[in-house]
């Protein structure tokens, strides 16, 4: 008896062995696990990681070093960039590219666990919010540790396994309502988006106690990128105050401030010279003036071998290969030019060892302070498990974010908040649809063996579920893009049933995304003419907008007396959306950027990048009548605003203390807006473009009804700044003016006016 009780024992322990073993993996391409790996000084932890990197470094061949920033189509993907490691020295290989814009692009891991995917980028602009930003990061970014951890793959293949790195914030200007990929943007304006990506960055890139940050974390794409059309063989003239007042502006704050490991250069050219082979933005400005040494950058997908045509026309291979490398970029995506050409580059001298071996260090110096070779158990990462992914907490954040991510535009008759257990009809083809719902670059699955997205609630039936008590009935009445008038009939059956109208139009990924830029910014096909028709009834229509870049609806504003920009909701956003709808909350957005009216695109080139040529670009420049304006947004309370500052003094700038008292009759959150603006004797002398007015800082506030809360923002004297024609950043003497405004009808703005000198 006891050896069988012996046996039993030993049996029980062997068991519990194997079951350690199988559920605690090593996170995926970890480093430095295997003994053989152990004896080599790269994975020496009493070391400094600079000291491990260089000894890795000085004993690789040439050929390894190649392999480790050139990908190979034999591993997987090149747009995923599958790079060797060295089998020698036990480095395993990796796949750098995981999108991060929106959520963290994976394969569903089981029913109810995929990515927590969040309203799209424009809408979380329009929150002006930066817990809202900073939470999306640190959501993201823990949920690429767990799918690490587990060592989980992206949808884009089962090979295709989830590292450390993220890409994403995408931070470009929303320069021209026609761009393809406007739905992966904050918004048009340099501060509120540099803002936004360095409080996302610092959210993902939160440190352990040992000091490995979650994720490593990539800006995109780096830099003037807002045409789809010939993208990688564009180029854009861009004058030095161009280029510092708006195309770099956004990512100074965000790589000085925020911090990230680096960024992926953008297809096209700015004045000739390809973002991916720009000397001047990569090397001159990101790592000497912006003092970012360490400053990671990666191609997008095959824009080395963009290279071999307009605008630069590399002559081979090995040349368009030697301009990337030689001028700043560090690894490339895409193509595999690099694994066929870099070693013959550097034996014939046309690219330095030094060269490469800079673009390993900039890389991998990243990997080792991320934690990548050190042990498993010194990582705090390691140990978040799949179970956060979709988590309870997480779509608490996720739908708080969503809440914001809308903007109340119109609510002339006081329509809206809904009154709920009405007959409300649905209609329009953004009511019914599921994936219609997500912007580009939303992840790469919402939902668990669905790819028609089943799981994502329509408009519809997220107004169903609010309206307790009522009935609610759904129909398209035409397409998103068709010439097909045959749903419209039954479509108006339901709106002359109805108590209520919820009118939902607005474009989807077929109308834009990367590759295609719009080329009309009103509504596609039918839909207008259907909005007309649905008008023309008589009922309370309330008009929810959803659509990345901005829609011209000129001809529906008077009309309709209630009108909601929704943007892109995500994955959980038309549930926010119809607790606004009813009133359950009342914490409305901000527009993120300018409506233009239909007739704009015919007054503006789209491949004119000069900000302030007429009729200009973005509020800051544009000097026609906007269909709604920047930072405009509506609530269901009122507040009143009183405002004061105690002086401007000569080193700290200016401290403004307003008091924001709650007028109405419901809570509400309000959106206090700082802009900068000079008089016409700066105008006069200045020998460059001035905006009109520039944002400089913002703050949300939340106000119970009938509470008071006092807020204090504080204006450094980089506030009064300007970029002048040499792209430098001076404070003009003379008359300048602080302006704080809330973005709602008929206000009046609080003005201070300075005089500076010398």
């Amino acid at each position: 008896m006891k050896i069988i009780i012996l046996i039993l024992s030993i049996l029980i322990i062997v068991l519990i062995n194997i079951t350690t073993t199988t559920n605690a993996l090593t996170p995926t391409y970890h480093g430095c696990v295997t003994e053989k790996a152990k004896t080599f000084k790269y994975c020496d932890t009493s070391l400094s990681y600079e000291e491990r990197l260089e000894s890795l470094i000085s004993e690789l061949t040439l050929e390894e070093k190649v392999n480790l920033i050139a990908p190979d189509s034999a591993l997987g993907s090149t747009c995923n960039d599958h790079t060797h490691g060295v089998e020698r020295l036990d480095v395993p290989p990796y796949m750098w590219l995981v999108e991060t814009n929106t959520a963290a692009a994976s394969k569903c891991y089981a029913e109810n666990v995929c990515a927590t995917t969040f309203n799209g980028p424009i809408g979380l602009g329009a929150t002006f919010n930066r817990t809202v930003w900073f939470q999306k990061g640190q959501v993201i970014s823990t949920e690429i540790r767990a799918f690490n951890n587990k060592n989980w793959p992206r949808g884009t293949g089962d090979k295709d396994f989830i590292g450390i790195t993220g890409y994403g914030p995408n931070i470009n200007i929303a320069r021209d309502p026609r761009f393809g990929r406007t739905s992966e943007l904050p918004g048009e304006d340099p501060y509120l988006s540099g803002h936004y990506a360095k409080h996302m960055v610092h959210g993902t890139m939160e440190t352990d106690k040992n000091g490995h940050p979650r994720m490593l974390t990539y800006l995109k794409h780096f830099t003037a990128y807002s045409t789809e059309t010939n993208r990688g063989h564009d180029t854009y003239n861009i004058s030095m105050h161009d280029f510092f007042d708006t195309y770099l502006a956004q990512y100074k704050i965000a790589f000085t401030e925020g911090k990230p490991v680096g960024a992926m250069c953008s297809y096209n050219a700015e004045n000739g010279h390809p973002s991916c082979a720009n000397d001047f933005i990569l090397n001159k400005v990101v790592r000497e003036m912006w003092k970012q040494p360490d400053a990671h950058i990666t191609t997008d997908c095959g824009a080395v071998s963009n290279m071999l045509g307009a605008p630069v026309h590399a002559p081979s291979n090995l040349y368009a290969t030697a301009w990337t490398i030689g001028n700043g970029t560090d690894l490339e995506m895409g193509t595999t030019l690099w694994n066929q050409t870099l070693v013959e580059a550097v034996k014939t001298n046309v690219v330095s060892v030094k060269t490469v071996e800079e673009s390993i260090r900039r890389g991998y110096i990243h990997h080792f302070r991320a934690g990548r070779f050190d042990p498993i158990e010194s990582v705090e990462w390691s140990n978040i498990d799949i179970d956060v992914v979709n988590s309870t907490e997480h779509r608490a954040i996720q739908y708080d974010a969503g809440l914001q991510a809308v903007v109340l535009l119109k609510n002339e008759e006081k329509l809206l908040p809904l009154e709920k257990g009405k007959k409300i009809a649905v209609v329009g083809p953004m009511g019914i649809t599921h994936s219609g719902l997500l912007s580009d670059y939303a992840g790469d699955q919402q939902c668990y063996n669905d790819p028609n997205n089943n799981c994502i609630p329509t408009i519809a039936q997220a107004i169903e579920e609010y309206n307790v008590g009522g009935t609610t009935m759904s129909a398209s009445g035409v397409d998103v893009n068709s010439t097909s008038t045959s749903g419209i009939a039954d479509a108006l059956k339901l709106v002359n049933d109805a108590d209520i109208v919820i009118l939902a139009l607005g474009i989807d990924k077929t109308i834009e995304h990367e590759g295609h830029d719009r080329p009309s910014i009103g509504l596609p096909g039918q839909q207008e003419n259907f909005a007309n028709q649905v008008l023309a009834t008589k009922k309370p229509v309330v008009l929810i907008l959803n659509n990345g870049g901005p829609l011209a609806i000129d001809d529906l504003i008077e009309p309709s007396k209630t009108i909601v920009e929704a943007f892109n909701l995500g994955g959980l956003g038309s549930k926010p959306l119809a607790s606004l709808i009813f009133g359950d909350a009342n914490k409305w957005g901000k527009m993120p950027y300018t409506t233009y009216p239909k007739n704009y695109i015919n007054e503006q080139s789209m491949t004119n990048y000069d900000m302030a040529k007429a009729p200009g670009r973005t509020y800051r420049y544009y000097t026609g009548t906007p269909l709604f304006k920047f930072g405009q947004g509506e609530s269901y309370t009122t507040f009143d605003m009183e405002c004061k500052h105690d002086g401007l003094t000569k080193d700290n700038g200016v401290t403004l203390k307003c008091h924001l008292k709650n007028t109405g009759d419901m809570d509400g959150d309000e959106v206090i807006q700082v802009y900068h603006t000079v008089g016409e004797e700066i105008r006069s002398k200045a020998n460059h473009p001035i905006a009109i007015k520039q944002l400089v800082e913002f703050e949300r506030v939340s106000v119970a009804k009938g509470a008071d809360v006092d807020v204090e923002i504080s204006l450094t004297n980089d506030s009064f700044e300007l970029v002048n024609e040499h792209g430098v950043s001076v404070i003009y003497p003379g008359e300048h003016t602080i302006m704080l405004e809330r973005g709602v009808e008929g206000e009046t703005p609080v003005k201070f006016t300075f005089e500076l000198s010398n």
